[in-house]
């Protein structure tokens, strides 16, 4: 009886000791995404914005926090009958991300990008409802490029009206 106390414990013991490492100051990665449509007449832009909310800096992908085109269909876009819409624009195929693919973003800061996403994406002529998501790596350490994290934004309904 005494033997199967001491086990419990011990296996209690063991399962708290990630709540610690955090208590103890453990860096963390926490970063929030978020996504917003704009439809100005014909075209339809994607803002990004990045916080990190987190102790350490992080790195988000340089495409998404400063580039102004995709090189791959980066993002989940849907009909409003939830049919993906293909992605049309550039493929570019490359070795794998490198750390100048990444951009830092350090603890408490935030970063907005706007992707012009208008001909990337095969968006029907004429007023259309959509779904977009996204959900992309995060580095929360440039020198462990194999060891993203995945963050996913919410995803955002828009109405594109396109010519």
């Amino acid at each position: 009886m005494q033997r199967r106390l001491i086990l419990l414990a011990a296996l209690c013991a063991a399962s708290l000791l990630p709540v610690f490492a955090g208590a103890a100051g453990e860096p963390t990665v926490s970063v929030k995404h978020s996504i917003d449509v704009v439809t100005p007449p014909g075209k339809v832009l994607v803002e990004l914005t990045f916080i990190n909310q987190g102790t350490m800096t992080v790195w988000i992908p340089r495409e998404l926090a400063t580039g102004k085109e995709l090189t791959g269909p980066r993002f989940d876009v849907r009909d409003a009958s939830g049919r993906p819409v293909p992605y049309t624009g550039k493929m570019v195929k490359r070795a794998a991300l490198t750390g100048a693919d990444y951009q830092p973003l350090e603890p408490g800061k935030m970063l907005m990008n706007t992707i012009d996403i208008t001909h990337t994406y095969a968006f029907a002529k004429g007023r259309h409802n959509y779904n977009i998501g996204y959900t992309g790596p995060v580095l929360g350490d440039i020198r462990q490029l194999d060891k993203p994290t995945e963050f996913a934004a919410r995803p955002v309904s828009f109405i594109s009206n396109l010519k």
